[in-house]
């Protein structure tokens, strides 16, 4: 699994403004940078959700760690674009063999409100992580999702709980991205 180092790669993914508020997440500089909807962190456990539209996510994702890869957030999507989401996670608990357990609850939601896909407790991780704890690492649990013609435009939400089963800590994580029809 292809890891980097958290405090580095969240501000190039998120783009964020450093503020004091946050203890887990750092700018470049190593300022604090205020938790998002999308970028939490509890008990020392942190997780970010990122929708981007780029094709070559995996590709981006592994590359050395000395390499930063550098996403773009979907905000406005056109049908039939692929939307691809991805949850990352930081400081997983080991428990007395040295794994990790990552559960992930997913649920997509329609502009209306409906409940387009739901998925409770898929595993995100488990097993050994190979490097620091502190390092950001990938979920399992990448989904591919394009609108299609008849889905309804306006703002599509993306809502992962993940949750540190050793640890016993949850992070709600939120994003959004306006789904359009192109012109």
């Amino acid at each position: 699994m292809r890891y980097l180092n958290v405090l580095i790669l969240l501000c190039v993914l998120l783009g964020e403004t450093a503020s004091a508020q946050s203890g887990f997440w750092r700018d470049a500089t190593g300022k604090a940078v205020q938790e998002t909807e999308s970028m939490r962190s509890k008990d020392g456990f942190a997780g970010s959700l990122l929708a981007t539209m780029d094709e070559d996510w995996q590709t981006k994702w592994e590359t050395p760690p000395s390499n930063r890869p550098s996403f773009n957030k979907a905000d406005v999507v056109p049908y039939g674009k692929k939307v691809y989401i991805l949850t990352f996670f930081a400081n997983p608990k080991k428990d007395d063999l040295g794994n990790v357990k990552i559960l992930c609850d997913l649920s997509i939601k329609s502009p209306m409100g409906k409940q387009t896909l739901s998925q409770k407790g898929a595993n995100c991780f488990s097993g050994k992580i190979s490097g620091s704890s502190y390092n950001m690492y990938l979920s399992e649990l990448v989904i591919a999702f394009s609108g299609d013609p008849g889905d309804p435009t306006g703002i599509w939400a993306i809502e992962v709980t993940l949750r540190d089963a050793v640890r016993g800590v949850e992070l709600p994580l939120r994003t959004t991205f306006q789904l359009k029809v192109a012109k």
